[in-house]
């Protein structure tokens, strides 16, 4: 913690250690689901840049073409807008359905033309003259409107999966300098706390082993002596001296330990 690393507050124990180590293996499953479906959005918004740029190009000549077809039928049928206006229908001939996608778990909507290809309205223009030019013109502008459509879809997809993008670039990043280095540090933090734990443990362990030898050194001599001099150890020494094999074996198993 003096490293100035910043971890999570956990109280170290083996539990904990366990428990960190899975939440590491958690994350890291995470951001590499999370990497993958940055990468697929990735792919696709740019499949989606170029296709808009191929739409764009085409409306562009499209657009030119229906205005000099229809310059053309203004020459041949007179000036008949005021006319297409007034003959036109209450329902809509060119109707748009609106429908979800599913990129990578990102809905994105698909605008397409509803009913087929008819353009048909039943229109009078050009009956006097100029019909071919201005059913020409008519098929003209109806093919800019079907790419119109088009480009509409593919813009709102772009905005979609662009906002979608950022927010998963976000908790990639956010996984990847944030989250794992704070586990990671984590679980360090831990390993060390337990291995300082143990060397503590170590040496109170190897100081009580001292005591115990040099306790039962000094009851060994105390008997020997008595029983040389031909003193009689009394029952204290006697409990004393007997107690010597508790504590050689308390000493062995301490050494068995260490």
């Amino acid at each position: 913690m003096s490293s100035g690393k910043k971890i999570l507050k956990v109280m170290p124990s083996r539990m904990t250690l366990q428990a960190m180590k899975a939440k590491a293996k958690g994350a890291k499953k995470g951001y590499d689901l999370l990497k993958k479906k940055a990468d697929a959005i990735k792919t696709f918004l740019q499949k989606i840049l170029r296709k808009i740029l191929a739409v764009k190009e085409r409306v562009g000549r499209l657009t030119q073409q229906a205005g000099v077809l229809h310059t053309k039928a203004i020459v041949f049928a007179g000036k008949f807008n005021n006319q297409v206006i007034q003959s036109t229908p209450n329902e809509a001939a060119f109707k748009v359905t609106a429908s979800e996608g599913n990129i990578a778990g990102v809905r994105i909507p698909i605008f397409e033309r509803a009913g087929g290809d008819n353009i048909d309205v039943g229109q009078i223009v050009g009956l006097s003259s100029g019909g071919q030019q201005v059913a020409q013109a008519r098929k003209a502008y109806y093919a800019v409107l079907k790419d119109l459509v088009d480009l509409a879809s593919l813009k709102t997809q772009l905005v979609v999966l662009d906002d979608a993008f950022k927010v998963t670039n976000r908790r990639v990043n956010a996984l990847d300098y944030v989250v794992l280095p704070r586990i990671h540090n984590t679980i360090k933090y831990i390993q060390d706390e337990l291995d300082e734990l143990e060397r503590e443990e170590f040496s109170r362990l190897k100081k009580v082993k001292d005591v115990l030898e040099e306790k039962a050194a000094e009851n060994d001599k105390n008997l020997k002596s008595q029983m040389s001099g031909g003193d009689k150890p009394s029952a204290a020494q006697q409990k004393v001296g007997g107690a010597g094999g508790d504590v050689n074996d308390l000493v062995n198993s301490v050494g068995d330990f260490m």
